[in-house]
């Protein structure tokens, strides 16, 4: 290769690089202008900003702790089954004791997030196989027990206030952003999807870190789990369909690489949060169908994981 190539294949590297580190801050311009004149300044209109925060407080919530997930260069398919599922459980708890709606949601979702570690970790099953099977398993359980829907006593909705939930999402961020750039285990997340054995040679227990990672997508699922509950005070079969795509999107729109290590910037989760609750919200006010919507989503991913993919990083997806 003649020089004049070599330089030609940095400025070209160099392009796609700039390109993907200002990818989503340019994306969620581009969604934010875009919708605003297509809904007639109804967008960012104060009717609609609380449409925007709901949509942003659950997949920002879940996209928080996903980042250690896919840091490790892993994926997570069961998230939106996760949090039907501690709905639904919450939802039976509430027959109790309604004190007790908050901590079965989270403890199931933690539950459930440490059989996700477990499998991956422990028993070797690829996370996308293992969670995906987690899902279905979810998804059939939650039908059969709940048996269509279930509701919970009208006072729960004193937790849909704006004010509790700002604060839980603060919480929740602040957490994870110490987690993953003040403490070793954010460092441990990004070494193993870096390289799996030069960690294990550096002493890290790769194990624990995939267990740990796994559990706390599942506390946030089972956090977002309750808050959808006294939302709507009702579980139903159909909670949390297709949740799972809307923060695998939101987390991959805002520049996480698929290949996980040291790219993993934790800016990334609330950059594409946003974006994905303005883009939903958006085509729900130009009466865009859920089925459409679920198209445009689909080709949304595809053109970002087109952009992001590194091919030399990426061997399979686990």
């Amino acid at each position: 290769m003649n020089e004049t190539q070599t330089a030609g294949t940095v400025r070209l590297r160099n392009g796609r690089e700039l390109l993907v580190s200002n990818f989503s801050f340019a994306g969620l311009a581009v969604i934010l202008i875009l919708f605003e004149i297509l809904t007639g300044g109804r967008l960012l209109g104060q009717r609609n900003i609380m449409n925007i925060f709901n949509n942003f407080f659950s997949i920002g919530m879940c996209a928080l702790m996903y980042s250690f997930v896919m840091a490790l260069g892993e994926l997570d398919l069961s998230v939106g089954a996760i949090v039907g599922f501690s709905s639904a459980m919450a939802a039976f708890a509430s027959q109790v004791s309604i004190y007790l709606i908050l901590p079965v949601a989270v403890i199931t979702g933690l539950i459930l997030g440490l059989g996700n570690g477990v499998f991956t970790a422990y028993l070797g099953v690829e996370s996308f196989i293992g969670t995906l099977a987690m899902s279905f398993v979810l998804r059939g359980l939650t039908t059969y027990f709940l048996n269509g829907a279930m509701g919970i006593p009208i006072e729960m909705r004193i937790f849909d206030e704006n004010w509790i939930k700002i604060t839980a999402l603060i919480i929740m961020a602040v957490l994870a952003w110490f987690i993953y750039n003040r403490n070793k285990f954010g460092r441990y997340c990004r070494a193993v999807g870096a390289s799996h054995a030069a960690a294990e040679q550096s002493g890290i227990d790769v194990r624990k870190t995939r267990l740990f990672a796994f559990t706390l997508v599942g506390l946030a699922c089972g956090f977002v789990g309750f808050f959808t509950l006294v939302r709507a005070c009702t579980a139903s079969s159909s909670t949390g369909d297709a949740f799972e795509f809307d923060v695998l999107l939101a987390v991959l729109f805002g520049g996480m690489p698929l290949s996980g290590g040291w790219g993993v910037k934790f800016r990334a989760a609330l950059i594409g949060a946003l974006a994905m609750a303005a883009l939903k919200s958006g085509m729900s006010l130009m009466g865009i169908d859920g089925l459409t919507q679920q198209v445009v989503q689909g080709i949304i991913l595809i053109c970002v994981v087109v952009i992001s993919f590194d091919r030399k990083n990426v061997g399979v997806i686990k």
